[in-house]
Formats: structure tokens, sequence, C-alpha cells
């Protein structure tokens, strides 16, 4: 089968010019009414108030079309003369400034929306003509707001199946299930039965495993379930075949090639597309009547679940294999911090338990020998005066806490423990990805993207695909190394940037520590001030360059112009993370590894500067203290973001503070009071629900991966110098995977359903992380 040319026969057969002879049917005609002397928009539904469907407005049947039978597959929404009665709102206080400028707005505006309605009537007609079929419904809540309800008739699905080589089940499964918790491990685990769910959930968790194959419509009497046409396919392949249409479809009607529902909610044409959701009205769990959303919120999104296992195959079934994996991901790792954590505190207690027998330290703290004798010179040339060593006592009694013993013998075991958590990884995936028909997904069978067909299209360059013998759109090499060597010079400027920053923090510990030796009160607290202040510091800017270059990021990958989506995924991984490696670890390399090393014979400057110089006692005491600022205070951040920011946001819109001084607070507030409309009624359809949650971004998965990734830094590269640093780890992942498993069950939009083999280009960074780890670790020691 031409993979290549099927799937363009049904993806991109809406580049055809001749969808757009039609004359609009959803054209907007726009009135200019008069009113006091000011000109206002009165916004009027022309020929598509006959498309309005007379939908009954039950929750009950909210997952389905007017007629009660056809599945929902997706929904568009879009809102008309949002912004202009608010903006006509704003200038109300003033008449003067109203009159003047209503007139050349509402142009602008007209002529906006004009272009809008026109947009959106040529993407739904080109929809139609690909098979969908389409239902208009005013918004009853969400005001000015309307709905287009997207149906995919099985046959269409059966030809997207066979494009995107959907894999279904033929036959039942008889190999005997084995898994990562067998032998003394699973013995062990089964005495704890809180652990599991109950037997009622149990058995409705319980799937059973099928042998897949790559759907065919000519053979579809094979495969398991054809009987029934409506739940052949589950309703999150049913939503990725769409999607997939979506982002492949014209809306324009000149050889320009403007196609995708993403541009146009980037443009304003629309203002959101998503899948529905499940109901999740239910007060009191039902294990055997409740749907999947109520199954997912009940034993999983709670933060009561917390000590229980996932319901992965679940998960996996309503969000899809991409999301499915990062939660297997995630709940993997967060089981391993738990021996890793039990052994940094015995590491530390050690510290504390034997602290007053070590030698070094007492020698150094004693007022007869050693440290009371041995005098070492001022840390700054002229405020500073000649101390014995015995004034580093403090700092001598903390290093020990940290760097004892056992320090050494557990900075080894978590080495060796990063390799094997890979290792039983891999172990893992291998089984789930059996069970979910993923070992063989191959790149290749990935749908190529839009973005990148439309700029081969107009190079009009074509190759034969050396693995599948078919025709398909090529990028000269010539112009991707141009495009890679233009991204990579980019990458190279910001690294250099990022290490201007961190040189910026050393001169302002430098000139901070000169200030502070100037006042008697602050004296002898002055280098523990002047490395605590620049740790926050340092913070707030990572803080601020990670928005910064993840931003950047992305568009230097859109430039590159990847071939599949997980090119794309790896290209934009690669970047950030390389930018937030340098970000967030190079001061903690700097103390490790550099500052203790510029101490030199007084009086010695570099660019008419004295370096820094360690405590006699070294500089593990800062070093603790930069890791500590910096990683617990980047989870806090973190948290603060996903679940006290809301609850404040919330707090504030209640009191009417700021009330709706931009825009984007304008429409913020307004989905607010939906909400609280909605909450009071009964009769709320599904899609306004969720049209007023919170949108989901494309790149959602990359930022819970990323922290992730480089939480794990911190708790291998640097674990000698901070043995706490798992037990953090631990706790921000207990509560993460509930965070995140609640917001994406209850508080977002259902994401896009998306395939993934595995966890990508994440593993190939663990996997350097985990080596990388066994040299620093040693390097700290010397």
């Amino acid at each position: 089968m031409d993979f290549f040319n099927l799937s363009l026969s049904v993806c991109v057969t809406a580049y055809d010019d001749t969808f757009y002879s039609d004359e609009n049917r959803h054209k907007l005609r726009f009135t200019a009414n008069t009113h006091d002397g000011n000109e206002y928009i009165e916004m009027q539904k022309g020929n598509n108030s006959s498309k309005i469907a007379n939908t009954h407005w039950h929750s009950s049947n909210g997952l389905f079309m007017s007629d009660g039978k056809r599945k929902i597959d997706y929904v568009l929404a879009y809102e008309v003369n949002y912004d202009s009665d608010y903006d006509e709102n704003d200038n109300k206080d003033d008449p003067s400034t109203f009159t003047f400028t209503s007139g050349r707005i509402n142009g602008e505006l007209r002529r906006n929306k004009e272009k809008q309605a026109n947009k959106r009537e040529n993407f739904e007609r080109n929809l139609e003509k690909l098979g969908l079929e389409l239902e208009y419904v005013e918004g009853k809540y969400c005001k000015k707001t309307y709905f287009v309800l997207i149906h995919a008739p099985f046959a269409l699905l059966m030809k997207q199946a066979e494009n995107l080589a959907v894999k279904m089940p033929i036959l039942r499964s008889d190999v005997k299930e084995r898994t990562v918790f067998e032998g003394m491990l699973d013995r062990f685990l089964e005495r704890f039965k809180f652990f599991k769910f109950d037997e009622i959930t149990n058995e409705r968790l319980k799937e059973p495993n099928y042998f897949t194959a790559p759907f065919i419509a000519a053979h579809l009497n094979c495969y398991v379930g054809h009987e029934n046409p409506v739940t052949f396919f589950d309703d999150s392949e049913r939503s990725r075949m769409v999607y997939d249409l979506l982002i492949r479809t014209r809306y324009d009607s000149d050889e320009k090639y403007r196609v995708g529902i993403e541009r146009l909610i980037n443009n304003g044409s629309y203002t959101a597309a998503f899948p529905l959701h499940e109901e999740c009205e239910s007060k009191i769990y039902d294990a055997q009547n409740c749907n999947n959303r109520e199954m997912l919120y009940w034993n999983w999104a709670l933060i009561t679940n917390f000590y229980k296992y996932q319901p992965l195959s679940l998960i996996r079934k309503y969000f899809g294999s991409k999301i499915g994996i990062y939660f297997a991901w995630l709940g993997f790792y967060t089981k391993v911090l738990f021996p890793a954590s039990i052994l940094g505190i015995l590491s530390l207690l050690y510290g504390l338990s034997t602290f007053s027998r070590d030698i070094p330290s007492n020698d150094i703290c004693g007022t007869d020998g050693i440290g009371a004798s041995i005098i070492i010179c001022p840390a700054c040339e002229s405020f500073c005066d000649f101390a014995r060593l015995n004034s580093s006592c403090i700092y001598s009694k903390l290093s020990y806490l940290f760097d004892n013993r056992i320090t050494v013998v557990f900075a080894a075991l978590m080495t060796i423990s990063a390799t094997l958590f890979l290792e039983g990884w891999k172990r893992y995936h291998a089984e789930f990805a059996w069970k979910w028909g993923l070992l063989d997904f191959e790149i290749d069978e990935e749908t190529i993207r839009p973005e990148y067909q439309l700029r081969v299209k107009s190079l009009e360059t074509k190759r034969v695909n050396p693995i599948t013998q078919q025709m398909e759109p090529y990028f000269p090499f010539k112009k991707r190394l141009f495009r890679f060597v233009g991204s990579g010079v980019s990458v190279i400027f910001f690294l250099l940037l990022v290490i201007a920053f961190v040189i910026g923090i050393v001169i302002y510990r430098i000139v901070l520590l000169n200030v502070l030796y100037r006042m008697d009160g602050v004296k002898p607290y002055a280098a523990l001030l002047t490395f605590s202040t620049a740790s926050f510091l340092n913070l707030v800017v990572i803080l601020m360059l990670s928005y910064f270059y993840t931003y950047l990021a992305i568009k230097l990958t859109e430039w590159e112009c990847p071939r599949t989506q997980t090119d794309f995924d790896n290209s934009y991984t690669f970047k950030v993370y390389l930018f937030q490696f340098i970000n967030y670890y190079s001061s903690i390399f700097y103390i490790a590894f550099i500052k203790g090393n510029l101490s030199s014979v007084p009086g010695r400057h570099f660019f008419g500067f004295q370096p820094e110089e360690c405590d006699p006692a070294g500089c593990m005491v800062e070093l603790v203290i930069q890791l500590a600022i910096i990683m617990c205070g980047k989870q806090f951040w973190n948290a603060f973001i996903e679940i006290a920011w809301p609850m404040m946001m919330n707090i504030i819109r209640s009191w009417n503070i700021f009330a709706s001084k931009t825009k984007q607070m304008k429409k913020e507030t307004i989905r607010r009071q939906w909400q609280d409309e909605m909450k009071c009624s009964s009769m709320t359809s599904r899609w306004e629900k969720d049209y007023v949650l919170n949108p989901v971004s494309r790149q959602f998965l990359f930022d819970e991966y990323l922290e992730m990734v480089i939480q794990f830094g911190f708790v291998t590269l640097f674990v000698s110098a901070f043995p706490l640093a798992p037990l953090f780890a631990l706790l921000n992942n207990i509560l993460e995977i509930r965070i995140d498993a609640y917001k994406y069950t209850m508080t977002t939009r259902r994401p896009v359903p998306e395939r993934a083999k595995d966890i990508g280009v994440w593993f190939s960074i663990l996997d350097g992380i985990s080596r990388a780890a066994v040299l620093i670790n040693v390097c700290q020691f010397f």
C-alpha cells in the first residue's frame, strides 16, 4: 500500500483549489448601528443560524450529537464580538475618547472578524469534503460562543486508521504475564494490601491482552469487535484520527497553502479545539457503573491515593500512550527513590552521631592545638584581620555532616543505582509496551508533520523512501545543513550568555563580601550572608532564563522544520535541556570544582579582583547551601505555580482586584464567571463544561519531563554533597503524580491522545547523566 499517497488522499486532499468555489455559509454579517452618536458592531449569524442544532442541554447526552446516536469526536469553538463589547466598556468613562476612536476600532474589528469568518467557513467546508459531519451549537452559558461538533463516520475512521497504521486487536493473547515485581519482591509486596485497589475495582481495571496488527479496512472481519462499529475504535483513537485531519486541512482560498487548526487558533479564528471529557458528576464511588474518567478521579487523581499503584492501562486508554508512558516512568522513578532516600537519611544520621569524634574537625576546633596556634591570612585586603584556624570550627563540623566515610559509600551506591534504574526502566518499559502494542512502533509509521509537507511542497522536492520505497516529501540536505548551523550558532551564543550571568553572580559575591567586611556588626557572618543571598539571586536568574530559553528553543526548532513530530520533540528537547543544564548546574560546578582552586598568594588579582576563596574547612557548606536553595527552591516554585497561584488568582478575582486590566485577564475573568454559573446548573452541555477548563499546550508533557530530569541530575550528580536530595525528590514526586493526575483529569481540557514508543530522547539524556555522575561524584572528594 502506498502509505504516503493514501495519507495525502485523506488529509491533504483539502489542498484542492476547487474547494473554494461555493458561497460563504458561515459568514457573519456585520451591521453598523448608531446609538447616541457612537457606532458599534452588531454581529449576526447569517446563514449559520439555520445550522445551530436544537440541542437538549443535559449533561447525560453531552457526548453525542443532537440525534443521540453519533459520537462527538472533536469540538471547535469560537467567540463572536468578544473583545468589542469590553473595549467599549473600558472607554465608556471617557465619552469623548470613545466617540473619536470607536469608528476606527470598529472598522478594523469588522475587517478582522470578516477574515476570521472566511477562514472558518473555508476550513469547515473542507472538513465536510473530507467526510466529517459537523453540527453547530450556540453556547447557553458561554455567551457569544459557538461550537462546531465534529463526528467522523466509520468509513472515514477506517480510512484514517489505515493511513496512521493504527494497531487493532486480532486475537486474545495466551502469553503468560510476567511483571517486574515477580519473585521475592513480588511476594514481599503482596503482604501490603493497602497498595492495591479493592477486588471490584481490580476487576474493572483488568483488561485482556491481545495480539495486534496494523488496521486494513479490507480485513475488517479479522479484528476483534468489528461487529459493533460504534465501539470498534476507542474514543481516544477516534479523537486522534480526527485531529490528524484537523491539522492537515486548508483554510485559505489562495495559493499560500495555509493549513491546520493550530494556526487558526493562533490567529484567533477559533478560540479552542479539543476532544470531550467523559462526565464526572458522581458524588459517590461506584466501581461497577462509573465511566473511565470517574474511575481515574476516584482511584488515581485524589491525593488520598498517594500510596496506591497507578492504573496505567486505564490512563493509556483514556489519555493515550504518550501520557501513559510519562506516568509509568514517573511512578517507576519515584519508587526507585525510596531506598535512595533511606540511604541518604542514614548517611546524615551517621554524621550527626559521629561528628563529635571526628579528629580533623576536633583539631580545628581545639583551643590548645593546631586550631589555636595556626594563623590564617585575612579573607580580604583592606578591612579583614588575621584569624586563627579555629574560627572555622562551625564550618568544619557542618562539612563533616555531609562529607564523612558513609558519604563515600552512599555516593558509590547512588551512581550504581542510577545505572540500575535505567536498566530496570528498559525492562519495565518492554513489559507494558508489549501490552500496549508499542514495541514495533517505528518512526516510519509516523505521519509527516504538515509544516514539513508545506515547506517541501513550496520547494517541490521529493525522493524515494529507502525503507518503504515510496515517494515522499524531501527537504534538501544543503537547506537542512544551513538551518542546523544557524540554529547551532544561536544555541552556542545563548549558552555563553548563561555563563556570563554566572560570572556576574561571582562578581556580585566578591563585591558584597567586601562591603559586608566593612560592617563590624555583620563581619562574622559576612561569608554566610554572601553565598546565601547569591544563591537566592542565582535561583531568580535561573527561573527567569528558563522561560526565555523555552520560547527560544521552540522557535529555533520550528525554523529547522523537522520531518516528524518525534524529530521535532527530540530536537526541541535537546536544545532546552542543554540550556537548562548550563542554567541550573553551572554555578554548582563553579563552587564544587573551580572556586576552591583559585586560591593563591595574597595580593594576586584577576582582572582587578581578588579571587574568591573557600573557607579553610572547604567549600562543602557553601555547596550544600547552593544545592538546597536551587533544588528545593525550584520544587517549591513549581508547586506554587501548579497549586497556590491558581488559588490566589481565584481569590483576587473574587475580590475584583485588578479588575480586567488586560485582554487576557478579561477572558480569564469571564471564563471563571461561566464556570460559576455552570456549577449552579445541572443542564450544562459537556462541550461548554470543557470549554471553560484550562487549555492544554502542545508541548504540555515537555515541562513535566524537564522538571524530573533536572531533578534526576541533582539526585545523582551532586548526591555526595547533598545526601538529602533523594528525600526531597521523593516527597516532591509523590505529590507531583497526584497533582498532575488531578490536573489532566479535572482541571484541563482533555489532551489530544497521542502515540509514543518510549520517553524518547529523555532516555539518552538520563543515560548521559548517570555516566557523568560517576566522574563528578568521584571528583568532589578530591
